[in-house]
């Protein structure tokens, strides 16, 4: 390995290093509250250089959000992309799809929480949707699953014709990202009562009873 390579993979080291840091830091503390400094300490590489990578914050708070995504979507895919799957009318698809809020509200508690406050951050920074294109890419993904399967099952006839697709999924995905948020931040009022997965089950019932043929 000749020198310049040696530097450049110092750099990738150092920048995965700051990024795992990021993650861990502001999914345990928030992200206001956490400074650069806790994070160059974390990722044992000096502040200075920290900064050469991510010269603001806000860029490296993004960096952990789409790494944070991946990770989750990495695991997800492959339910999706199995014999299984492809065996499945589309409305079948569907409900197999909508399985990922239990899958996030079960074992991606932490995560789940970290994107209702990237959220926030997002709109009390302003930050601009161009400095957000990585992260919308990612995100994407899953919708593309869900655009196939739901093709698959207006053609098949098992999805009723005269829905607005990216509606109906945007709909879908605020809706019960917002129940999952809900839950796994925990009960504020007696009344709350959040045992398993009911809410996340009746909305997604609801909403495959929309679509169906």
């Amino acid at each position: 390995m000749d020198y310049q390579n040696y530097l450049t993979q110092i750099k990738q080291n150092n920048i995965s290093a700051a990024v795992e840091a990021g993650c861990e830091l502001f999914q345990d503390k928030g992200i206001d509250s956490v400074k650069m400094t806790e994070i160059a300490r974390k990722a044992k590489i000096g502040i200075a250089s920290l900064y050469r990578y991510f010269d603001t914050k806000e860029k490296l708070v993004i960096a952990c959000a789409v790494k944070m995504w991946e990770e989750v979507i990495g695991e997800i895919l492959p339910n999706y992309q199995s014999e299984e799957f492809a065996s499945l009318n589309g409305f079948e698809r569907i409900e197999h799809i909508f399985r990922v809020y239990r899958i996030l509200c079960n074992k991606y508690k932490d995560f789940v929480k970290f994107v209702a406050v990237f959220d926030s951050y997002c709109l009390n920074n302003k930050v601009e949707p161009s400095k957000l294109a990585d992260y919308e890419q990612i995100i994407t993904t899953l919708y593309r699953f869900f655009s196939d399967a739901f093709d698959c099952g207006v053609q098949d006839g098992s999805i009723r014709q005269g829905i607005d697709k990216k509606q109906f999924y945007l709909t879908c995905n605020h809706a019960l990202m917002a129940v999952v948020q809900k839950l796994v931040s925990g009960e504020i009022l007696s009344q709350d009562n959040f045992a398993g997965f009911g809410e996340v089950d009746i909305m997604t019932d609801i909403f495959l009873s929309y679509i169906k043929a």
